[in-house]
């Protein structure tokens, strides 16, 4: 029973993962607090790689406005060309508008959520039959670490 679990964890995990898709965006539809997905241009990692790192395709983040000189994020994680992912914690960074290959946003999947809801309530009743409904909170025989008699 041991490796189903297992096998369930790694599932449910992997689907908790992939609940949101991310859907191309105008510049005009842009909302404040909304979560961005800005891939860069390929001048455009050349041009930020003092501040945000070499390399990086994908920055990730909340948008805070549309300045001037770019969109402004607080910058959640990046992407680099080789696909590793890089957590931040929110620090700003402008990026210029010619720097911009595509604007996409973070929407909830519904059919992804609706299948980690269903795996997760097919496992809570598989660990439901295989286990029981827990201990019933009497210990047998009464021996035991206890509190001493002086």
């Amino acid at each position: 029973m041991g490796s189903r679990a297992t096998i369930l964890v790694v599932v449910v995990a992997s689907l908790a993962l992939g609940c949101y898709n991310y859907s191309p965006l105008g510049r005009s539809s842009l909302v404040p607090s909304a979560y961005l997905a800005v891939t860069l241009t390929e001048s455009g990692s050349e041009e930020l790689a003092p501040y945000i790192g070499p390399s990086v395709l994908v920055v990730r983040g909340r948008f805070r406005s549309a300045t001037e000189r770019g969109l402004m994020l607080a910058v959640a994680s990046i992407e680099t060309r080789r696909g590793d992912l890089l957590l931040w914690n929110g620090e700003p960074v402008v990026i210029p508008g010619e720097f911009v290959r595509s604007v996409e946003t973070r929407q909830t999947a519904a059919g992804k959520a609706a299948l980690l809801a269903g795996t997760a309530l097919v496992g809570f009743f598989a660990a439901y039959a295989a286990f029981g409904s827990g201990s019933s909170g009497t210990a047998a025989g009464g021996s035991g670490v206890g509190p001493s008699p002086h």
